[in-house]
């Protein structure tokens, strides 16, 4: 014989109601933890002076540039060759960052193919950004 909808929402809200009952510290506490921080909120609300501003601050529009900007150079150092600018992201988990990646390269006028490199290898990316090899040609 089945059971209604409406009389599985009541046996669960029973069996709920039961097991609340026989943990009383776990909800006791379950009900003063959020409380107590709505209490910490509201008090620091108090305690804070807040400041109107009247005015609020408008930056001016820019457009994006298909460029970089005219004082960075390429490097032209002995020990690196001819190498061009290098566009480093993290992370290369999705297609969607590096088809990203792959665009920014294109509308930079980059030749080097993005590097991209998972967010599990930080402190692999933290040598390669900061290598003596590397650092001046990354974008």
């Amino acid at each position: 014989m089945a059971i209604s909808n409406s009389a599985q929402f009541v046996l669960l809200l029973w069996k709920n109601w039961l097991l609340q009952k026989r943990r009383k510290v776990v909800t006791a506490v379950q009900i003063l933890i959020p409380a107590l921080f709505a209490l910490v909120l509201m008090l620091i609300r108090l305690i804070v002076d807040s400041k109107y501003v009247s005015s609020p601050t408008i930056w001016d529009s820019f457009e994006a540039s298909t460029s970089l900007p005219e004082d960075l150079t390429p490097p032209t150092l002995p020990h690196l060759g001819n190498r061009k600018w290098m566009l480093v992201y993290s992370p290369n988990t999705s297609l969607e960052a590096t088809s990203i990646a792959y665009g920014v390269a294109k509308m930079l006028n980059l030749t080097s193919v993005p590097y991209g490199m998972s967010m599990h290898s930080f402190e692999f990316l933290n040598g390669f950004l900061f290598s003596r090899s590397y650092q001046d040609i990354i974008i």
